[in-house]
């Protein structure tokens, strides 16, 4: 019986000590999860929000002006700029993540001052490029102009050349006129009728052939009609 009773106890030892053990394990993982923290992404808010988040997680925090070095006094008037633990990034908790800030005053100052200096390049870009897009189709016009006058020019000059040709080419198709075949020396005709009949009509005064009979109208002109 009283061996018996022994093993027991041993028994008892043995199993409460294992228990124990692996109770220390568990309690152990648990701990390690507990204290493990993902830092998260504070940049762009005011310093006294990204505080709230970090310090709610069981985070430190460290802020600093990086522009100027200026003490922080009220943080609401701060705007976080960067941070030296990435979003993300598993930290133990009570780990410290530093932060640099500027001014919100400051950086919306420079903010709009670069705001307007981006606006003033944008016009500047745009009125060289709508002067230049002017100054091309200024040009563009004034050689279609050049072109067209040319165009009109040679036109013109091949017109005269073409009515010039015509013109040379109808003196051309006219046939001379066939000389008069001249009258007889001593020629005589008995009326106007023989006259034009030998082609020598009309007769005038002077002339081979005259007679002051044969002229009507006594003009000096005979057998004219």
């Amino acid at each position: 019986m009283k061996k018996l009773l022994t093993l027991v106890v041993l028994s008892g030892l043995m199993l409460t000590g294992c228990s124990g053990k692996q109770a220390a394990v568990t309690a152990s993982a648990e701990a390690v999860a507990v204290v493990a923290v993902t830092v998260p992404g504070v940049m762009g808010l005011t310093l006294d929000k990204a505080t709230d988040q970090l310090e709610d997680l069981g985070l430190k925090v460290e802020a600093v002006d990086t522009a100027d070095g200026k003490s922080i006094l009220v943080k609401k008037n701060w705007q976080v700029t960067s941070q030296d633990v990435m979003e993300g990034t598993q930290v133990a908790k009570g780990s410290t993540v530093n932060l640099g800030v500027r001014n919100a005053a400051d950086k919306a100052a420079e903010d709009k001052a670069a705001a307007g200096a981006a606006a003033a390049e944008k016009a500047a870009a745009e009125k060289a490029a709508a002067e230049k897009a002017a100054a091309e189709q200024a040009a563009a016009e004034k050689a279609a102009a050049d072109q067209a006058a040319v165009q009109l020019a040679a036109e013109q000059a091949a017109a005269q050349k073409a009515a010039a040709d015509q013109a040379a080419a109808q003196q051309a198709a006219i046939p001379a006129p066939a000389p008069a075949a001249p009258a007889p020396a001593a020629a005589y005709f008995g009326s106007c009728a023989e006259a034009k009949a030998a082609g020598a009509a009309p007769l005038f005064a002077g002339q081979a052939g005259y007679r002051a009979a044969l002229d009507r109208d006594k003009d000096g002109v005979a057998c004219e009609s």
